[in-house]
């Protein structure tokens, strides 16, 4: 034993001594993982949409190559409507190669009355209240019908209801939105016995009809072949029928305004995600009209009728009822009498701009002061008889205040006024001239608000 352990002490020391004496070559080996990279992937929601209007391709509503819905991209857009019109739709939602949830909101934003022509006054439809835009009949006249479709633009049997039956558009999405959990943790309804996200690069199809008019479901025979088949129009019936024949003259100029919105949520990670009815994307806006008449203005609120535009859209609204619309870039307007200043206060800009963002409860406030009304006077005198007056030499008056040549006189809106003048020997007042002028110096008249004329008073020597 004592000879071994010596052997293996002299070993080592070799081996030290090897060491020292190196010239610096080893044993070695290299092995390298190049490019190592982290990538996130992406839910990438991307919608098309084949329509239909009264059996014919509606090019304004239809949009084949799938894009975001941005740039004024409608699903419906039909601004000419009659009882017994009809429309279908069919969307495709494309998410790229992950799997998603994908979740569905239509919120009702106006049943407007717009306006009452002679028709529809004789059917004892009241009078537009034109700051009131939920005072329309049509979206109690329009009823719509959503499902599950299989791509090919008609409900057949089997096919997944989706809104609850058949629903007019004022049942469907007013109070609340019409939230649908296209897929989520719980629901599927393109295999209900299936719940769950889709797949990451499938299509799905949401299939979508409307009828001005009473709507009947007519679902055709399941071909099973989908997009594979053959497509609507060229198929035997829609799977709806529509009849407005009945309908008369009430609903005349009335409209109707919806926001569709679409939401794809990542599947993985989130076993337990739940559309929840809510729609994440929207905000609310109040808009408040107040009317400051201190320079005797007579209108009110329900002359001026409110609107939001994001710059593609323009939303009718009421004064102080919230609106529920799309988050985003917003600037508030209105339309109506003139002759008032409009100020913006709240939480609007001085422009009458805000953004909303999802969740948001803003509100705006828009003002209008009345403006006076604005005389202007000029003096014209006619020396044809050796008279040698000028206009300065005149005294004329607004409601007895001198103003002289080429002055004007602010007066109160709607209240009398008088145009005089001081007699001056050797002339005769001849004439008043002017848009909006009375006829006669002297005569009684009324100026509506923010309005400016200017009346030229002419003197011709005796």
């Amino acid at each position: 034993m004592k000879k071994i352990l010596l052997s293996l002490g002299i070993m080592t020391i070799v081996a030290a001594a090897g060491i020292t004496a190196s010239t610096g070559a080893f044993l070695s080996d290299t092995e390298t993982s190049a490019g190592n990279t982290f990538t996130a992937g992406a839910i990438d929601l991307k919608v098309d949409n084949e329509s239909y209007y009264n059996g014919a391709i509606s090019e304004g509503t239809t949009w084949l190559v799938p894009d975001d819905l941005g740039d004024g991209l409608l699903f419906f857009n039909f601004r000419d409507m009659k009882p017994d019109d009809e429309g279908e739709d069919t969307i495709s939602l494309h998410v790229n190669n992950n799997d998603a949830y994908l979740c569905m909101d239509v919120s009702m934003t106006s049943n407007d009355d717009i306006s009452s022509n002679e028709p529809e006054m004789d059917t004892s439809d009241p009078q537009d209240d034109p700051n009131n835009t939920w005072d329309g009949e049509l979206g109690g006249l329009l009823n719509m019908f959503w499902w599950a479709d299989d791509g090919d633009n008609v409900y057949e049997a089997g096919e997944n209801s989706i809104s609850g039956g058949i629903k007019t558009a004022l049942n469907l999405a007013t109070s609340t939105p019409f939230s649908v959990a296209l897929a989520d943790t719980a629901n599927n309804v393109w295999t209900p016995d299936a719940p769950g996200p889709i797949s990451g690069g499938q299509t799905k199809y949401i299939g979508k009809a409307f009828c001005y008019g009473d709507m009947a479901l007519n679902a055709l025979a399941q071909d099973g072949v989908g997009t594979d088949g053959p497509l609507a129009p060229n198929r035997e019936g829609t799977g709806f029928t529509c009849d407005g024949k009945t309908l008369g003259n009430e609903s005349q100029t009335d409209g109707v305004t919806m926001d569709v919105a679409f939401r794809a949520m990542q599947a993985r990670h989130n076993p337990n995600f739940f559309c929840s009815g809510q729609d994440t994307r929207t905000a609310k806006l109040t808009v408040i009209k107040e009317i400051v008449n201190d320079n005797g203005g007579n209108n009110d609120v329900l002359d001026f009728q409110l609107f939001v535009d994001n710059g593609t859209v323009s939303t009718p609204v009421t004064s102080s009822v919230a609106t529920q619309v799309s988050a985003g870039s917003y600037t508030v307007g209105e339309t109506g009498v003139s002759g008032y200043e409009a100020s913006f206060s709240g939480e609007c800009n001085a422009s009458g701009e805000l953004v909303l963002a999802p969740g948001d409860n803003k509100t705006c406030t828009i003002t209008n002061d009345d403006i006076r009304p604005n005389i202007t006077l000029i003096k014209n005198v006619t020396n044809n008889n050796s008279g040698n007056a000028v206009a300065t030499d005149f005294k004329m008056r607004v409601n007895g205040s001198l103003v002289p040549t080429g002055g004007s006189k602010p007066v109160n809106s709607n209240t009398n006024v008088t145009i005089t003048e001081d007699a001056f020997a050797g002339y005769t007042a001849t004439g008043i001239s002017g848009t909006g002028c009375p006829a006669n110096l002297g005569d009684v008249f009324q100026l509506n608000e923010g309005v400016a004329i200017t009346c030229t008073v002419t003197n011709d020597d005796n």
